[in-house]
């Protein structure tokens, strides 16, 4: 009697929309050779992007409201943002660590679940001290998150098409510049700022749950070394250092050019803040197209070398966007191709920074994010520097100095393109 042939094992469908994501087998991040995820899956990263950056920069058009009701100063209410921005750099390095323990979807629903907890707790502060408060935890919980949700799309999306994943995933930033601050403007508008963190935290909290019924679990191999260990490891991958470095100058290049363009724009036109809107709309939709197009470049070129031109360009766009004045469509236009430009870079070296380790992956992307808030800092601390020596001339020359930095300190990640060729 023949042997009897197994049957062969059913196939697992790749995801095609959010509703199949649960089809998507576990994924093991130090696995390298694995299935393309599926737009699903980068709709879920996208959407949890922009909880997180709803979040950070919701303050901006609640200052106001928010001083007054609380009887403090502009300056007082500003620094809620400063010191989620702090907790925040402390969180992400252990964030990225667990997350390679742990795994991504547990970090991801725990930083969405905890941020929105708390942002809804923020809308109940009775007095400014409690506010603060909240504010630092929002930072701890919100730490743990964007690491995470890079590293899954590192984790889920093969080499050859990690620059579109990062892409898609940075969308996030984009499309809560332009849609998620200004509804929550809208909601403290009409129904005051507790409303508007109110409404914000419940968000956070939807997000979370979908994420954790529907997004695709980790298979991890729990790394027996201790913290410092761990960091030890980390700190020696070739390639990570020019990585950090050049991520710090380009998101404070990024910084410098979206904190001061509205009030250039504002006293070189004569505008308000109600008529700059629009243009800054301009530069948020310019920042879409060129994180989109640089997905899709990143996937095609040589990923150091895009990152490296993107900087020199986007510096050379800066000096010329802060030092013109040829009128207001032309400046919003200018604003428009800077947002291009850098935004253009972002996807390329984040897949570089995905790249460097598939175990752990977390960790290195923790430290990305820590260089992130450090760029923030850094961009803010410069340039009010820059304005108060020499206006807004020596903004751009600072913006320009800023770019060649990032672009020198990223030269050495060329010899890696060398390599892949």
């Amino acid at each position: 009697m023949p042997p009897s042939t197994p049957e062969p094992e059913p196939s697992v469908p790749l995801v095609a929309d959010a509703a199949s994501v649960t089809a998507v087998p576990p994924v093991a991040p130090n696995d390298e050779v694995q299935a393309d995820a599926g737009k699903g899956v980068l709709l879920l990263l996208m959407a949890a992007i922009f909880g997180f950056a709803t979040c950070v920069t919701m303050l901006g058009p609640l200052l106001i409201d928010l001083g007054r009701d609380l009887d403090i100063t502009l300056g007082q209410a500003g620094l809620l943002a400063a010191a989620m921005a702090v907790s925040w750099a402390l969180a992400a390095p252990f964030a990225g660590i667990l997350s390679d323990r742990l795994g991504r979807r547990p970090m991801i629903v725990l930083a969405l679940g905890g941020l929105g907890a708390v942002t809804i707790g923020a809308g109940l502060a009775p007095d400014y001290g409690v506010l603060m408060v909240t504010r630092v935890l929002a930072g701890v919980f919100g730490g743990f998150g964007p690491a995470a949700v890079l590293a899954a799309a590192g984790d889920l999306f093969p080499p050859h098409r990690r620059g579109m994943a990062m892409g898609w995933v940075n969308l996030g930033f984009s499309f809560a510049a332009i849609a998620g601050v200004p509804a929550v403007g809208a909601i403290g508008g009409v129904f005051g700022w507790r409303w508007a963190f109110a409404a914000t935290g419940v968000l956070l909290l939807a997000l979370g749950l979908l994420i954790r019924l529907t997004f695709p679990a980790s298979r991890i191999d729990h790394a027996p070394t201790d913290v410092l260990s761990t960091y030890r490891a980390v700190l020696g991958v070739p390639g990570l250092w020019p990585i950090l470095a050049a991520n710090l100058f380009e998101r404070a290049l990024f910084n410098l050019g979206v904190l001061y363009l509205p009030s250039f724009l504002m006293l070189s036109y004569g505008l308000d803040a109600v008529a700059v809107a629009p243009m800054l709309v301009l530069v948020a939709v310019g920042n879409i197209v060129g994180t989109i197009g640089g997905g899709w470049l990143g996937d095609r070129l040589p990923k150091a070398t895009l990152f490296v031109v993107a900087q020199v360009v986007s510096g050379a766009v800066a000096l010329a966007l802060f030092t013109l004045t040829p009128g207001l469509l032309i400046s919003a236009a200018g604003g428009a191709l800077f947002g291009l430009i850098n935004a253009s870079s972002r996807p390329a070296l984040l897949a570089l920074g995905a790249d460097l380790s598939s175990r752990h992956r977390g960790a290195v992307l923790g430290l990305v994010s820590l260089t992130n808030q450090g760029g923030i800092v850094l961009g803010s601390s410069v340039g009010g520097i820059a304005i108060g020596l020499g206006s807004y001339g020596a903004l751009a020359g600072t913006m320009l100095v800023d770019a060649l930095l990032a672009c020198g300190l990223a030269l050495p990640l060329l010899r890696r393109d060398k390599q892949r060729k």
